[in-house]
């Protein structure tokens, strides 16, 4: 059945006409301002505006309308806030300090009430490198982020690919289903008539009734399980969808599936695999950051005391004052193994990652090679059911020659409509693993 999938389209033509003649009519009224007119034109012109059109565009606005993806950007750019706060590390620190003082009883200090300022200046020269492997440390990490953002991009424009396939597959059961209960009504009405005459015997037309009843279930669930399928997709994309200017033209020819070792290589370099990877450089910065306490630190400072015998600086009678410059060599000794347990933790933490990205890049080449070899055979099987449909079809129509001239019982009929309604659901079936299949080698080697 060559053109199978082109019977299932929706053309627009419809929804143009009904937009002709809606502004015609609107047109055709005295008393309608130009203002709403020329509002309503402008809505009308861009009306294809309104609604995504394609699986790119219902992509694009899943990715945009998702808070998933707004909450992470926000998580990226704070990194850069992060960023700053190390990096006035590398500024002076100023630090001003005003007290009051009463003492009740101080027979060693006859003043009781004074006041002390002192102004301090800091600079840190060095520190063992912990600054510059902490900046290193949280770029790197924001890398590591940036991927992972991107992981989730392409997961949801898979998800997109799958839920607009979806709608295309319950789509075309429905219009199989509508096709199933159009033939039994037609066979239907013909044995009426012939029972009407005495040709047929009535427990054969009731057989058909039974399977003509059964058929328009079969219609009203495919119907249910169309519309819901839609209501799955604006749940993901965000946006209202008006499904009548959709023509799924990804599906009028079979995808362009590249050979295995394409895959196996852009699997190899995916975003999941990049952000481990930035993750491991970044632990291993953050573990050069904590080594660096074992270097000693100097630094470099100037303040200024004042000492006034009152509450208020320069009020008193009497005052001392004292300004000092000092350069400080700092070095830990020993504190209790700590550093060493938190490095020898971090180094484990990065020895149990390394196993985790092995795992993956093992499972991701896995997932490659089996869906490689699904999509072999479900493009057998497009094969086998696209050649069933028109066997089946030639059946149903030698059958009813034969049921016509009497060689053939009701039965026959019925089970002819039955393996004609099988064979293009097995069509659809297999179209849509085929194409779901090619949706998933897409996503494993990052190709949306």
């Amino acid at each position: 059945m060559k053109n199978f999938y082109n019977m299932l389209f929706v053309s627009n033509q419809i929804y143009d006409l009904i937009m002709k003649k809606i502004l015609i009519f609107i047109i055709s009224k005295k008393n309608i301002t130009k203002l709403f007119l020329l509002s309503l034109l402008f809505i009308i012109s861009n009306a294809d505006n309104l609604f995504a059109l394609n699986l790119i565009e219902l992509q694009n606005e899943a990715v945009k309308n998702r808070k998933l993806i707004e909450k992470l950007k926000i998580q990226i750019l704070n990194q850069d806030t992060a960023l700053n706060i190390q990096k006035s590390e590398y500024w002076p620190k100023l630090d001003i300090e005003y007290s009051l003082n009463k003492i009740d009883k101080a027979p060693e200090n006859p003043l009781k009430e004074y006041s002390e300022f002192e102004t301090i200046l800091s600079y840190s020269i060095f520190s063992g490198y912990k600054n510059y492997y902490q900046k290193l440390y949280i770029k790197t990490l924001k890398e590591s982020k940036q991927y992972a953002l991107d992981s989730i991009i392409q997961d949801i424009k898979f998800l997109v690919s799958a839920d607009y396939l979806h709608i295309f597959d319950t789509k075309s059961l429905l219009k199989v289903a509508e096709d199933e209960y159009n033939l039994l009504k037609k066979r239907y009405n013909d044995a009426f008539n012939r029972h009407k005459v005495g040709m047929i015997k009535k427990n054969d037309l009731l057989k058909i009734q039974v399977e003509m009843d059964n058929a328009s279930q079969k219609k009203e669930k495919a119907a249910a399980e169309f519309e819901k399928a839609i209501i799955d997709m604006e749940r993901l994309v965000g946006i209202d969808i008006d499904f009548l200017k959709i023509e799924f033209e990804e599906f009028k020819q079979l995808p362009d599936i590249k050979d295995l070792v394409f895959y196996l290589t852009n699997a190899a370099r995916r975003n999941e695999i990049k952000a481990v990877e930035r993750q491991l450089i970044a632990m291993d910065y953050n573990l050069q950051s904590h080594k660096s306490d074992y270097y000693p630190s100097v630094e470099m400072s100037a303040s200024y005391y004042r000492y006034d015998d009152d509450y208020l600086i320069g009020i008193g009678d009497n005052y001392q004052r004292d300004i000092k410059a000092q350069l400080s060599l700092k070095m830990n000794i020993f504190d209790g193994f700590k550093v060493s347990n938190i490095i020898k933790s971090q180094r484990n933490d990065i020895k149990a990652l390394i196993c985790d990205l092995d795992e993956l890049k093992k499972d991701i080449a896995n997932q490659v090679e089996k869906t490689f070899l699904d999509h072999e055979v479900n493009l057998k099987n497009l094969k086998v059911a696209q050649k069933s449909i028109s066997q089946a079809e030639e059946n149903l129509r030698t059958t009813d020659m034969s049921f016509n001239q009497g060689l053939a019982t009701t039965a026959d009929v019925l089970d002819a409509i039955y393996y004609l309604s099988r064979a293009k659901y097995n069509f659809i079936y297999a179209g849509g693993e085929l194409f779901l299949n090619y949706y998933r080698l897409t996503r494993i080697s990052d190709g949306f």
